[in-house]
C-alpha cells in the first residue's frame, strides 16, 4: 500500500516537488553532526540520488550546480576506463589484449611488465586496478594510449557534455609536462590473433567547459614545499559535473534506460565483464592489494568503518576520488537479499585552512563520516519499501 500512495503523490504533485521533498526527507533523518556538515556552505556539498522505478532512473538533487567547479580527482578514471573498453571494441580486440607502451618521447621509459599480476600489461588488469584500488599509473597508461581527443569526444557522443579530461595524474615515476598531456604514446596492442599499433599524435581537443569558481582558497603549496599566498587556479585541471560522472556509470549499469544514441553500445558479454570487474574487492587481487579492506574505495555506507568488511550480498559498483580536499563517490548500490538498488553520487569539500596541496584536509574527521552516513540514510530509506 505504501508504494501505491507514493506513486499517487508523484502524479498529483509532479516530479520536481515530489523528488525534492523525498530527498529532503532522507537527508532530514541524519544525525546532528551530519546536519551541521550538510548545511555548512564551505563544504560545497552536492548530492544526486538516482531512484530506479518504472524502468527509468529518477534523479533527485541536493545543491547540484553544474556551473560550479569541484575537483573530481580519481573519479575521471571511470569514464577513461569505459573509453578504453570502447576503443578495444572498435579495434576488434578483447579486454585481455596486452598493451606495450613506448612513452620515450615525453617520459623516458617503456612499460611492458605488470609486477602486480606478474605478466605483461593487459587492458583488463588496468581496468581492475582503476576500480579496485584507484591506481594512477593504470589511468595514465590508458590516457596516454587513448589521448584526450578520443576520451572527450566519446563523452560528448554518449551525452556526457560537461567533460574536461585533459591531464594525467601524478605518480612517483612520472613528471607530467603540458606537452606530455597533449600527446599520446606509441602503443602496440595484441590479443593473440591480432596486433594493432598506434603512433604518437598531438591532441587537438580544446576544453570549452569553464565552470565558475575555478580559482580557489587562500594559498597553495608549490613543488618545493613553499606556501604561496595566492589562490590556487584549477582552470587547467580535469573536470566533470557530478551529473555526468553519474551518467557515465548509469549508461554502463543500466544501458536500457537510455536512448540508443547515448549508449556505449558494448556487446552483452562486455557489459558482463565490466560488471564482474567493478564488483571485485581487494581480496580478489594479488598481494599486497589483497591486504586492503573491502571499504578501501567504498565511501558510501561503509567508508567510516574501521574493520571495513561488508556482506557479500551487498554489491557496490563505484568510483571514488580524493584530492585537494575534495571527496567524491559515484556509485550503484544493490542489496541482493533485500532486492533493492539505487544510484548515488556526492561530493564534499574539506579544506579548513583553504591551503591547497599541503596535505592538510579533513577527510577522516568530516568527509568520510558524512559520505558513509549519507549512504546509510539512502540505503535505509530504500529498505522501508521492501516487503517483509
Amino acid at each position: 500500500m505504501r508504494r501505491h500512495v507514493f506513486f499517487i503523490a508523484l502524479v498529483l504533485l509532479g516530479c520536481s516537488s515530489s523528488e525534492e521533498s523525498q530527498l529532503q526527507q532522507i537527508l532530514a533523518g541524519g544525525s546532528e553532526i551530519f546536519q551541521r556538515t550538510l548545511n555548512n556552505p564551505k563544504h560545497e556539498i552536492q548530492i544526486i540520488y538516482g531512484k530506479i522505478e518504472d524502468g527509468k532512473i529518477v534523479h533527485q538533487n541536493f545543491n547540484v550546480d553544474p556551473a560550479n567547479f569541484f575537483y573530481p580527482a580519481s573519479t575521471v578514471k571511470m569514464p577513461v576506463a569505459f573509453a578504453a573498453v570502447k576503443k578495444l571494441q572498435e579495434l576488434g580486440l578483447s579486454l585481455d589484449s596486452k598493451i606495450l607502451i613506448d612513452s620515450s618521447e615525453h617520459n623516458p621509459r617503456k612499460l611492458s611488465y605488470d609486477s602486480l599480476f606478474s605478466q605483461g600489461f593487459s587492458v583488463r588488469n588496468l581496468v581492475k586496478k582503476i576500480f579496485v584500488f584507484s591506481d594512477n599509473q593504470a589511468y595514465n597508461i590508458l590516457y596516454g594510449w587513448l589521448g584526450k581527443d578520443y576520451i572527450n569526444e566519446l563523452n560528448q557522443r554518449v551525452g556526457l557534455k560537461s567533460s574536461r579530461i585533459i591531464h594525467q595524474l601524478s605518480e612517483s615515476a612520472f613528471s607530467f609536462t603540458p606537452e606530455s598531456n597533449r600527446n599520446t604514446f606509441k602503443v602496440s596492442l595484441f590479443d593473440g590473433s591480432k596486433t594493432v599499433e598506434t603512433v604518437p599524435k598531438t591532441n587537438t581537443y580544446e576544453a570549452t567547459v569553464t565552470p565558475e569558481l575555478q580559482v580557489r582558497g587562500q594559498g597553495y603549496m608549490n613543488g618545493e614545499g613553499q606556501v604561496i599566498n595566492e589562490p590556487f587556479d584549477f582552470s587547467q585541471k580535469n573536470f566533470m559535473t557530478l551529473a555526468d560522472l553519474l551518467g557515465g556509470l548509469e549508461r554502463v549499469v543500466k544501458p536500457g534506460m537510455f536512448d540508443p544514441s547515448e549508449h556505449y553500445s558494448f556487446e552483452k558479454s562486455t557489459y558482463n565483464e565490466l560488471y564482474h570487474i567493478m564488483l571485485l574487492r581487494p581480496k580478489n587481487l594479488p598481494n599486497p592489494i589483497d591486504t586492503l579492506a573491502d571499504n578501501y574505495v567504498k565511501f558510501f555506507i561503509f567508508g567510516d568503518e574501521e574493520e571495513g568488511e561488508y556482506p557479500e550480498h551487498i554489491e557496490i559498483m563505484n568510483k571514488v576520488g580524493w584530492a585537494y580536499g575534495y571527496l567524491t563517490d559515484v556509485a550503484f548500490i544493490r542489496d541482493r537479499k533485500a532486492d533493492i538498488e539505487f544510484f548515488l553520487a556526492a561530493t564534499i569539500h574539506v579544506n579548513e585552512n583553504q591551503i591547497y596541496n599541503d596535505g592538510k584536509y579533513e577527510y577522516e574527521d568530516v568527509g568520510l563520516p558524512f559520505l558513509a552516513e549519507l549512504g546509510r540514510l539512502v540505503y535505509e530509506y530504500n529498505l522501508q519499501f521492501v516487503d517483509k
